[in-house]
Order: C-alpha cells, then sequence, then structure tokens
C-alpha cells in the first residue's frame, strides 16, 4: 500500500498540547491464527457479530463487513499477513506472540498476554465457522482470568506506525458466555466496549462472533482486555496499521532538554518552531530564575530565528523559559508553549579518582577514608561519628612530621577543598583532628609549591550529621599532588592526627565531551569533531591524526579553532583516529591545557547501492521507486537479453539477500538474437570514486544452479570481467568480488553509471546482486581451506518414507524429504527414513550448512556424524544425533547452518573429526521439510 501521507484529520489533545495529525493510507494488515496457514482473509459463516457499544460511541467499533472491505485489498497489495508463533500446541504460559507481517515480513508487533492464560487447543471442526483456517485455537477454561493484551509498537514499519484496527472472532461454547465483551484501550486514554448479546437457546459451538475496533485518528489501539465468564475460543485475530505525523503548533524539542544540568553558561537556547510561525518575529521567548515571572509572560523577547543567545547566565542557577509561536496575519494567533527548565554549571566540579598515601596509618583508620565517601550520609555532607573503616588517623608511632597526600588523575586547575576534620565520639576530649595545617601542590610530584602559610582546620564537634566546617581557597593553581603536613591537633595530647573526609573541586578548563564519543565506530568522513571548551579558553588547538603517539606528543598536526567544533572534515575510510584539544589562554596561568586523548573509527566504506530503496509503489506515486525504473536492463532491446526484477509484487528479492531485506534478481538470455545482457544504472550526480581513500568496488552476487557465462561489470565504458571461477554463477552461495580501481581507465572522479553483465553466446541464467560498496580497504575474501559439497539426492544410501524429489528450483532439480502425513516429531530419532553420505576430512573442527526449504512451519532435521565429537553444551541424543530445528519458513530455498534451539545459546553445531572418511546422516523428523544442498565447512 502506499505509505504517503494522504489527508489531514482533526486535532487531538496529547500531553497538554493540541497538535495536527496528518494520518497515512493504512498500510498493511497482520493476521494472527494458530492455526499453521496464515493467509486468512476473515469470514464469519454464522453472520452474527454484534456492534454494541457500552459507554462510547459506535464511531470507534468496526462491523464485519467494514473490517473485509480493509481487509481484502491489503492482503492483494502485500500478500497477507504472516504471524511467526504459535506452530505447536501447548499452554503460551505467558509468552508473548510475535506478530511478523508484510511484504517480507519485516514488520512486527508484539502482543504481550498480560495474564498468561492463552492455551492452544482444538475447536472441533463443528465450530469451524473460518473455512480457511485448521481446528487450532487459543482456548479460557473457567477458571483462569481473562485475556489481557498489550499491543507494542509497529517495528520495521514507517516512523510513528501504529495499529489503528484491531478485530478477531470468538467462538463460545455450550452456552456458557450468553454477554461476552470485549474492550479496547487507544493511546490518547480514550477505551471503547464492543458486547455481543448471544440468544439463550442458541446450540453450541454456533455463537461465533466478529468483534472489532478502530482508534480515533492520530491514535494506536494499545491494550485489548477480552472480558469473557466460560470456555471461549479464539481464532484469526488480524489488525491494520498506519502511519501518522505531527506537525505542532507550538515549539518543541527544547535544547538543552527540559529539566537538563550542567548546561554551559553561555548557552544558546533552541527549538523546534511550530508549524505556522512566520520567518519574522515568529516566536516570544520568556526566560527568567523565577518561574511565576516566565509563566506570566513577564518580559517576553520577540525572535526570527528559532534560538535565542541571553548571554553568559549565572553559575549553578535554575533558569525557566517558555516559547510562544506568534502566528502571522491575518489572525496573529499565539500558540502559547509549556514552561521548560534547566540548571546551569556550578563554579567547580568535584574530583574522582583519587589516591590517598599518609606517613602512617592506625588499624582500620587507612588514608583512603578520606576520599572513598565512608562514614557520610545518603547526602554525601553530612559525616558521622564512628572512626572504624570511616576515618583516617595517624599511627601511634608513626613518623613525625605527619603528613596525608592526595594524587589526582591529571592536573586541575583547584578551586577549593573541603575538609570534614576528624570526628570521632571522644573528639571532644582527645582532640586528635588536624589544627595548623602546612599545604602545599604540585603538577609532578617532585616539585612542591607552599600554599601561602599555615592554615587552621577548624574542630570537629564529635557527633553525628557533621558538616564540613573547614573550606580552603587554591585560587586556581594548577596542581596534580596536593599534601597537608600537620604541625599540630586541637588537643596536643597524643602525637597522632586524623581527618574524616577531604573532598576537592576544580575549574573545568580542559576540553570535554568529545563528539563522537571516544572510541565510537563507523563515523562519517565527513565528520564535524565537537567538544565542550575549557571555561577560560580563548582558542582551541585541535591535534589530529592517525598516529596516536604524535598526538600524545603533541608534534601531529594542529588547527586552530574559536568555536567549539572543528569540520567538516576530509578523512580516509576505515582509519581510527585519535585527537586532542590544547585550550589556550594567553592571559592566563598556565597558559594551556590539554584534554584527554580521544578516537574514533571512520566509516568502513560508502554505499554505491544496498538494493533497500526500491519499493512497489504504482509509478503515478511520487515516492515510487521501482528497481526496474532504476536499473535500466534489456526490456524491448531485442540485443540485450537481461531482465531486473520481478513481474509482480514484491519487485525486489526479499528471501536471497545479503544484508537487510532486499537483493536484486538479473535474469539473463543470451539467444535469440541476444548479443549480450547487460544492465546499468546512471547516477543522477557524477560521483568521486576517489575521494576518502577509495580503492576497490565491492559487490556481492548469488548463483542459481545451471546459469552459465561470463560477468562482468562496467564503470561508465570501463568494463572488467569477473576474475574469479566462471562457474561460480552457478553457486548457490553469496560470492564477494573486490574490484581493483587502480587500473581502470574510467574517470573514477566523475563516475556517472555502473553496470552488470553477462557475455557469452547462449548463455542462460538469473542472478541476484546486492550491496555495492567502495572500500579503502577491500574486507578479505574468506575462503574455508576445506570444503566439501553434496547433492542430497546423491546419498549412498536413502530409506524410505524418505525419498528424492524434483523441482527445478533446486540444484540439479532435486531435493530429499517426506511427504505430507509422515513426521515423526517423537524426541527420539526415527529407524527408518535416512540419508547417509560418504565423505573424507582432512582433519580439525567443522560446521553443516544446508539449503533447505521450510514448509508449513515443518521446520526439523535429525542429524549425526558418528565418530565426530560435539561440544558438551550442545544438546545430544543418547545416540548422537542432533536436532536440527527450528529454521524459519521462508516461502523459498535459503541456506541454514546446522543448530538446535534446544541449546540455550541456539550456536551452530560444530564437529571435530580428526583426519580420515567419515558418514553423515540426515534423518526425517517433521514431513515436507526439504533438504538439497549439504556444504561441509572447516572453520578451525
Amino acid at each position: 500500500m502506499c505509505k504517503k501521507l494522504i489527508y489531514l484529520v482533526s486535532s487531538v489533545l496529547v500531553l497538554g498540547l493540541t497538535i495536527g495529525v496528518a494520518e497515512a493510507a493504512f498500510d498493511t494488515v497482520g493476521v494472527y491464527d494458530p492455526d499453521d496457514d496464515p493467509h486468512h482473509n476473515q469470514v464469519d459463516q454464522s453472520g452474527v457479530y454484534d456492534s454494541h457499544t457500552g459507554n462510547a460511541g459506535p464511531e470507534n467499533v468496526i462491523d464485519l463487513a467494514t473490517f473485509q472491505a480493509l481487509i481484502g485489498p491489503a492482503f492483494d497489495a502485500d500478500a497477507g499477513g504472516v504471524v511467526d508463533a504459535e506452530s505447536e500446541r501447548g499452554s503460551r504460559d505467558g509468552q508473548d506472540i510475535i506478530a511478523n507481517f508484510g511484504v517480507s515480513r519485516a514488520k512486527s508487533v508484539t502482543f504481550a498476554d498480560t495474564t498468561g492464560n492463552l492455551t492452544r487447543g482444538s475447536g472441533g471442526s463443528d465450530g469451524n465457522r473460518l473455512p480457511t483456517s485448521g481446528n487450532g485455537r487459543f482456548s479460557k477454561a473457567e477458571s483462569p482470568p481473562d485475556w489481557v493484551f498489550d499491543i507494542s509498537p509497529v517495528t520495521g514499519g514507517v516512523p510513528g506506525e501504529v495499529v489503528t484496527y484491531f478485530a478477531g472472532t470468538l467462538l463460545y461454547r455450550d452456552n456458557r458466555e450468553l454477554n461476552p465483551q470485549v474492550t479496547a484501550t487507544f493511546s490518547g486514554g480514550g477505551t471503547v466496549t464492543a458486547i455481543a448479546d448471544m440468544p439463550m437457546g442458541a446450540p453450541g459451538h454456533s455463537k461465533d462472533t466478529f468483534f472489532g475496533f478502530v482508534a480515533p485518528r492520530g491514535e494506536g489501539i494499545v491494550n485489548v482486555n477480552f472480558d469473557l465468564i466460560g470456555w471461549t475460543n479464539l481464532d484469526d485475530v488480524a489488525f491494520i496499521t498506519s502511519a501518522f505525523v505531527v506537525a505542532l503548533k507550538e515549539a518543541s524539542d527544547p535544547k538543552p532538554a527540559n529539566e537538563a544540568t550542567d548546561v554551559p553558561r553561555d548557552a544558546v537556547l533552541g527549538w523546534t518552531p511550530g508549524q505556522y510561525a512566520p520567518p519574522v518575529n515568529g516566536h516570544t521567548v520568556y526566560l527568567s530564575d523565577n518561574f511565576n515571572d516566565v509563566n506570566d509572560s513577564v518580559g517576553g523577547i520577540a525572535q526570527d530565528a528559532n534560538s535565542y543567545a541571553p548571554g553568559r547566565l549565572a553559575f549553578g542557577t535554575t533558569y525557566y523559559w517558555r516559547v510562544d509561536e506568534v502566528n502571522g496575519p491575518p489572525d496573529y494567533a499565539v500558540y502559547e508553549g509549556g514552561v521548560w527548565s534547566f540548571t546551569t554549571e556550578p563554579v567547580a566540579y568535584a574530583i574522582g579518582n583519587i589516591i590517598a598515601t599518609a606517613s602512617s596509618s592506625g588499624a582500620g583508620r587507612g588514608p583512603e577514608n578520606t576520599i572513598n565517601g565512608s562514614g557520610l550520609d545518603d547526602s554525601g555532607l553530612l559525616h558521622g561519628k564512628d572512626g572504624d573503616n570511616n576515618m583516617w588517623l595517624s599511627g601511634a608511632t608513626g613518623p613525625q612530621p605527619t603528613w596525608i597526600e592526595f594524587q589526582f588523575d591529571n592536573v586541575y586547575k583547584l578551586h577549593e577543598m573541603w575538609v570534614w576534620n576528624y570526628n570521632e565520639f571522644m573528639e571532644p576530649v582527645l582532640g586528635l583532628g588536624c589544627k595548623d595545617v602546612f599545604i602545599e601542590y604540585s603538577v609532578d610530584g617532585t616539585d612542591y609549591t607552599p600554599l601561602g602559610a599555615t592554615h587552621e582546620f577548624a574542630r570537629a564537634p564529635g557527633v553525628p550529621d557533621y558538616e564540613h566546617n573547614t573550606t580552603i581557597d587554591f585560587g586556581g593553581a594548577a596542581a596534580k599532588y596536593v599534601r597537608l603536613t600537620a604541625n599540630s591537633n586541637w588537643g596536643g595530647l597524643l602525637n597522632q592526627y586524623g581527618l574524616s573526609e577531604v573532598r576537592f573541586f576544580h575549574i573545568p578548563v580542559n576540553a570535554t565531551e568529545p563528539s563522537p564519543d571516544s572510541g565510537t565506530t563507523d563515523v562519517a568522513v565527513d565528520v564535524t569533531l565537537g567538544f565542550r571548551t575549557g571555561r577560560e579558553a580563548a582558542k582551541h588547538n585541535v591535534y589530529l591524526s592517525t598516529d596516536e603517539q604524535t598526538v600524545i606528543d603533541g608534534t601531529a598536526p594542529v588547527t586552530t579553532v574559536t568555536e567549539s567544533g572543528y569540520g567538516p572534515l576530509a578523512l580516509d575510510l576505515g582509519k581510527t583516529y585519535y585527537w586532542k584539544i590544547n585550550e589556550v589562554n594567553e592571559a592566563e596561568t598556565p597558559t594551556t591545557w590539554e584534554s584527554d586523548l580521544w578516537s574514533f573509527t571512520t566509516q568502513e566504506y560508502f554505499v554505491v547501492d544496498d538494493i533497500e530503496s526500491y519499493n512497489d509503489l504504482d509509478p503515478d506515486d511520487p515516492e515510487s521507486n521501482r528497481i526496474f525504473n532504476v536499473w535500466i536492463d534489456g526490456y524491448g532491446i531485442a540485443t540485450n537479453g537481461s531482465l531486473v526484477g520481478y513481474d509482480a509484487a514484491p519487485f525486489a528479492e526479499q528471501t536471497i539477500v545479503h544484508s537487510d531485506k532486499q537483493s536484486m534478481p538479473f535474469f539473463y538470455n543470451n539467444t535469440g538474437g541476444a548479443a549480450y545482457s547487460e544492465a546499468g544504472r546512471t547516477f543522477a550526480a557524477p560521483q568521486n570514486w576517489t575521494k576518502a581513500g577509495v580503492a576497490t568496488l565491492v559487490l556481492y552476487f548469488h548463483g542459481t544452479a545451471g546459469s552459465t557465462g561470463q560477468l562482468y561489470v562496467k564503470i561508465n565504458d570501463a568494463k572488467v570481467a569477473y576474475d574469479g571461477d566462471v562457474a561460480d554463477i552457478a553457486t548457490l552461495r553469496w560470492k564477494q568480488w573486490n574490484i581493483d580501481l587502480a587500473p581502470l581507465g574510467a574517470n573514477l572522479q566523475n563516475v556517472t553509471k555502473l553496470s552488470i553483465g553477462i557475455d557469452g553466446s547462449g548463455a542462460t541464467g538469473k542472478l541476484y546482486f546486492d550491496d555495492f560498496r567502495l572500500y579503502r580497504l577491500a574486507p578479505e575474501i574468506v575462503v574455508p581451506s576445506e570444503e566439501i559439497w553434496i547433492e542430497a539426492e546423491s546419498a549412498a544410501t536413502i530409506t524410505e518414507p524418505m525419498k528424492i524429489y524434483d523441482d527445478p528450483a533446486a540444484s540439479g532439480g532435486k531435493y530429499i524429504g517426506t511427504d505430507d502425513g509422515i513426521g515423526n516429531q517423537s524426541s527420539n530419532p526415527p529407524p527408518d527414513g535416512i540419508a547417509t553420505y560418504n565423505f573424507t576430512v582432512a582433519g580439525g573442527t567443522y560446521k553443516i550448512s544446508g539449503r533447505i526449504n521450510i514448509p508449513g512451519g515443518s521446520n526439523s532435521f535429525w542429524v549425526r556424524i558418528q565418530g565426530a565429537t560435539i561440544p558438551a553444551e550442545t544438546e545430544i541424543h543418547s545416540s548422537g544425533w542432533v536436532r536440527w530445528n527450528d529454521a524459519e519458513d521462508l516461502g523459498n530455498w535459503f541456506w541454514n547452518d546446522v543448530f538446535s534451539d534446544d541449546d540455550d545459546q541456539d550456536a551452530t553445531v560444530l564437529f571435530t573429526m580428526p583426519a580420515g572418511t567419515y558418514t553423515l546422516e540426515i534423518a526425517r523428523r517433521e514431513d515436507g521439510a526439504m533438504l538439497d544442498v549439504i556444504v561441509i565447512s572447516k572453520i578451525d
């Protein structure tokens, strides 16, 4: 369905703001059915449904006919929804239902069963009112509580997509439920209830009723509550999604964020403007440290731009602000904003990461107790009177003079030191707290500078809830070490000295808060570096290099900037860069403050085409982007035998993909006058394939059985033939092709066209292409040191009911499996239906991969290699068999490693085999599961 927003709907009230909501046409229907077949249209043969409402209007209750009119086109467009949930019977025990739906099943919604009483059972053939459904039902007995579904947001859809229609069928049993009711709750907080009024004399199993809800425009359905008394079955729950965009009339998205703290004093306030604000005087800003002034519209300032620079604000102050959006003529309406707040940065910050040492310490009275918060209450401001492991006290016979030293993790510009003196309960008598103290500081731990003469530390009271009562002003001294030497204590009786807690504060003169965060990967090569400036900096010297040591030494290239940003840059792909900022102010001492060392790694590649942007929209839709309208093939050209995409939607391939959700199918036939097969795309703007150190074009292709010819790529008019094995185009796996751009004669600074093609008279086949990328250093092509390919039908022995079938889509046109109805889902491997394969290995650790097709949830085989060692954490049957299960039902052939979801980690099973000859056994389990090709690969 078209995702284009097509009309406006009425406003609703959300979070106290009046908003305009634009609604998309409903997009995709998802269907949940406990039965295996996912493609059901809602049909209620009984014709009995009820749209009575409780205490809400009927506009939110949808009837069967209306829902069928909606659900039909959704199925036509998207081939139905699929819920990948129930395939076996048994209680759900509170498990969530995960509904995967949409064209490629890329969307999902979770129905969280908040009561945990869903039991999957059989409704019986006489109760089947939905003829396309099987007998599977969700059931409710008399004793468990009601069903309550919490509906999650839609994932994998368009932004803002929500469940807007929800419907289903209830099957009632034995006249036990005469007035079933179901209540839907909407995202705006409203509810609506549908009540069925069932006749007393209706025969059992004949009272199926349809219910359905539609959310108010601009809202979604977030909860559905089934209020049921007796035995009831639930089948065929369906839903439809819609997307909304919110257009606010008021200012929104404040910067700094509402209630932000530690905001720089020179911050520039910003916001997202309302929809109707004109470019001149469209905003009135109110700012004050008084909430009432802002709330009462005192002192508004008109602004043209959606930003406001108030100038340097006070330290550590909470400010309130509001933005009113002022409409232009003719009405000049004012859309009043809410009141936001932020708190500015403090004068100074506490220093963490401190190491304390001392000339001596008593038992349990080490110097670390002065900096680890021990003894302080939860506020971090009041100290207790228990000295054990909470205070520092020098040893009774320790060397004199007594000292304690604090080492920081860096050089800081010190502001203050707070002191909680020794506060044990006997302090008023003994007076062991430091009194006259000599303070000195150092940047290197060798050369120390006195901080004035001696300082007197106030005496502690020896009682609980003691607040620090000494503050030492360091006046901005630069230091990494501070040493306190005690000249005397308050009692003068003993040669011991103590402190409870010491806290240091610094002025933030270093650059901090790098953007991107240090260690970030996949950073754009044209990134603009950002940072929070040091408080006194007049300019900022930026050191940047791929050589870490040169940045540390300050010998890397340096650029001076006067703002808190540097860029946009022109970096290379796939490199790690190191950087730091030296904050400089010649009028201060010291003149320079160095930041920490930071790093980031740039993106590995540029995307030329990842095939993800193509859709199936009608050509008349302005958002239409069909793959064959971009990649121009040989349609209508007698000499060009290529065709791109499928005849019917989805036009791109959505099962055989290298990454994400889509790949490009490429059909070719160099017969009947076609001399070649080629498709190409022309870039709207010429591309520079030399920037950022680009050296290699990488693409991925997937072959099909029987494909022939010579694969090639053309860049502009420069043609490059595939340099790997020609037979790779017939290999049923993704192959990576690295193309060195250096030897090409093409103008790589002006690439206008990229083409793919097949040469060779009589060549025919089909390929898939995905992920065209540009690299500086191409990723290594990992080729297993040993790889054994086996056609499943080439078994040494194969016993009934396992047998060989024909399928032109299979490798060699054949595969193995069993007929429907001949499954064996026992926990024990079967004695028959086994295929065996003899193979020889050089020795090592191996994995097994299979090309499989899993219809209708029949998703498992048994696998065994006698004589192989399997990791202990793998669940193994006593006879050595591993259950290869829980493969996806993709409706097509795909590759899957042998693994077992019986194991917690769901990891690929590894087989360790010394050199020699072994026998691989594949046994039937669930009927219908198909196996085409087997590959045994050495991984270690």
